[in-house]
């Protein structure tokens, strides 16, 4: 059965409707103390184990009970145009990993992380999702060291300091990312990857986007939960020093917060809302440790109360811009083709400006000021 124009336009929205869940998980959770985490039943060293291919008449196995039904990812191609790309492309990192996307099989990121162990796209989804937890340690480390130059690596690495109490190992890896201009998470690669593997597979052009986007959107939500845990541990570590009287390190801690922030939203990470959403956030949790009536070299001359203040106008002007949108998205959906170059201007322009480039197509449709 087709997906309906519905659904096809929900999966595009996907990262600014969960952008604005995961803004407000940040805004309840500010400065809360972290919880200790439960403890988890590790993996033994991962061992690569491939299921073959279904024969066609049972490319997808019936599930056992109703739990396994409601919770699985139907699959956005068929386990047969998988491998077929997979042959095409000799079975390398980034096909295996467009694979298990697709599909949601992690056979397939289990064959990237046991053939590829050194290649930082597979690191990175291996740690995002945190496949092989009692490894993650050895993980951080490959991905240090093949992306020397990429600060995500070393904020990875911080949280995973934070959350096993090394405070001062943490404010290393943050200074070691303050000092790197580079914040890549492949988002752009993986897309065009996806879009590649589905153009193969035979969909539509708006079938194409439309997947391509929703396989984003399962890599950015747990990169964005590791984003959430670390400025939940700088804004820790910040308090305690605040409380300790030694105002120099809890200004110094905020910069790097702030720095994290500001990579979150720019470049081809800032290309989507949701980081903007989460960016933003974390801005607000760094700011509210300070005193809000002195004015910061770092904030150019500005106090945390007059920064604050235009990161309020600025969600103002944002929420605007959904609510502008929204009534624009039943006329959009009815377009093949504008829906198609909407979801180009996202992929080259960002999603702020792709909405205000639709807004502008069906002036009729917004709201009248």
């Amino acid at each position: 059965m087709q997906d309906s124009p519905l659904k096809k336009l929900l999966l595009i929205i996907l990262l600014a409707a969960t952008g604005a869940a995961l803004l407000l998980q940040f805004i309840n959770l500010e400065l809360k103390p972290q919880e200790n985490p439960q403890p988890k039943t590790f993996k033994p060293d991962f061992v690569y184990h491939y299921t073959p291919p279904k024969s066609a008449g049972s490319r997808n196995p019936v599930p056992t009970n109703s739990e396994e039904v409601e919770s699985a990812p139907a699959p956005k191609i068929s386990r047969e145009q998988a491998e077929a790309w997979l042959t095409k492309h000799n079975r390398n990192a980034m096909s295996l990993l467009a694979a298990f996307r697709a599909l949601g099989d992690t056979n397939y990121l289990n064959e990237a992380a046991t053939n590829f162990s050194n290649d930082p796209h597979v690191e990175l989804a291996v740690l995002a999702r945190d496949e092989f937890p009692a490894d993650r340690r050895k993980w951080l480390d490959l991905f240090k060291q093949s992306s020397p130059s990429n600060s995500l690596a070393n904020y990875f690495s911080a949280e995973d300091d934070f959350k096993n109490g090394k405070s001062d190992e943490a404010v290393q890896e943050l200074l070691a990312a303050s000092g790197k201009s580079q914040f890549n998470n492949f988002e752009m690669e993986n897309q065009l990857d996806a879009e590649e593997l589905y153009s193969a597979s035979g969909k539509s052009p708006i079938d194409v986007a439309t997947d391509s986007m929703s396989d984003i959107a399962g890599d950015v939500l747990p990169e964005l939960a590791t984003y959430r845990r670390l400025a939940q541990g700088i804004g820790n570590l910040e308090k305690q020093y605040a409380n300790a009287g030694d105002a120099n390190s809890a200004v110094n801690l905020t910069q790097a917060g702030m720095t994290l922030a500001n990579q979150i939203q720019n470049g081809d990470s800032g290309k989507y809302l949701v980081n903007q959403f989460v960016g933003t956030a974390i801005e607000r949790m760094m700011l509210s440790q300070l005193d809000q009536t002195t004015s910061y070299d770092f904030l150019d001359g500005q106090t945390p109360a007059q920064v604050a203040e235009a990161l309020k106008q600025q969600k103002a002007e944002t929420r605007k811009l959904i609510a502008d949108f929204t009534p624009v998205q039943m006329q959009l959906m009815l377009n093949e083709s504008e829906m198609a170059s909407y979801v180009q201007r996202m992929k080259i322009y960002g999603e702020v400006e792709a909405m205000k480039w639709a807004i502008q197509q069906y002036p009729s449709a917004t709201p009248a000021k």
